[in-house]
């Protein structure tokens, strides 16, 4: 595994910590040495190196681009519609000349491989699997970019969301909930928004593995939710719900205890922790402060 230069890792790990230990604070007075080349490991199979901090970055995914914009970085962005994939995606990040590519998870490994080899370009893969990784990826970012300081304020807003939530749900009961995408199919426990919702005392009833395609509405009638959340690409409706002879039957539709998350519920970004809050105060509404 690749390592950040030590010299980086003392300063960057005291203004990373001190923004996640104390929220936002006065940034500490004198100049912060950039020491390149700089390697972080990321979400990916390779480390990412760069020797110099770069002035042309593609983001490819909402949480990379979010997080580049969060750091100020504004001018840096060479957008490209990352919409696209295989060649076509290729191709527009190729014309894109960047020297750093910052990739969501979910982005083909393949066409990835295939960009840098088109650009020359270093690879960083945003690891997203939960809060923690967010916070993990704003500060490699923010090495990356020559924005630790920025990175430490994004992050430190992040932790304060986090602690806030934990004080307020205190010892609250865990209460089951199933995540509607749309047609019944759902999202593992794995994921972001799976861990926001264990995070928020709540505990997926899709599980780590749920199969692709709709889940079984036998299997979700047994299991019976406390909760039943939607994303926000569902359509999915509280009338609809309750219209349906199988989902009628669903204590958390018969209860109305059903939320519709708002699109950039499940963004791997700066406002994961407002994410987090929402989805808290849904599933603990007496517990909202």
């Amino acid at each position: 595994m690749g390592r950040v230069r030590p010299a980086l890792v003392a300063v960057a790990a005291v203004l990373v910590l001190a923004g996640t230990a104390c929220g936002e604070r006065k940034e500490p007075v004198g100049a912060l040495v950039e020491d390149y080349p700089i390697t972080v490991q990321g979400g990916g199979d390779s480390a990412t190196v760069v020797r110099s901090a770069p002035k042309r970055i593609v983001p490819v995914g909402a949480g990379p681009r979010q997080i580049l914009e969060g750091l100020g970085l504004g001018k840096r962005i060479v957008p490209v519609d990352d919409t696209l994939v295989g060649l076509p995606l290729v191709g527009a990040i190729r014309h894109a000349r960047p020297d750093l590519i910052v990739a969501s998870s979910g982005t083909d490994p393949l066409d990835l491989a295939r960009a840098r080899t088109a650009t020359g370009a270093q690879v960083y893969v945003e690891p997203s699997g939960s809060a923690d990784d967010v916070v993990q990826s704003i500060g490699e970012i923010g090495l990356l970019t020559a924005r630790p300081i920025e990175a430490r304020r994004l992050t430190g807003r992040i932790e304060a969301k986090r602690r806030a939530v934990a004080s307020r749900l205190g010892d609250a009961k865990v209460v089951t909930v199933f995540i509607d995408d749309g047609g019944f199919s759902t999202v593992s426990s794995r994921s972001l928004l799976g861990a926001l919702v264990a995070e928020a005392h709540g505990r997926s009833v899709a599980g780590a593995s749920p199969e692709q395609g709709p889940f079984p509405l036998a299997r979700l009638l047994r299991l019976d939710p406390d909760v039943y959340l939607a994303t926000a690409g569902s359509g999915l409706t509280l009338r609809q719900l309750r219209r349906r002879a199988g989902t009628r039957r669903l204590r958390a539709v018969r209860s109305g205890h059903f939320a519709l998350l708002p699109a950039d519920a499940s963004v791997a970004g700066p406002g994961v922790g407002t994410s987090l809050d929402r989805i808290a105060r849904i599933l603990h509404p007496d517990a909202s402060g």
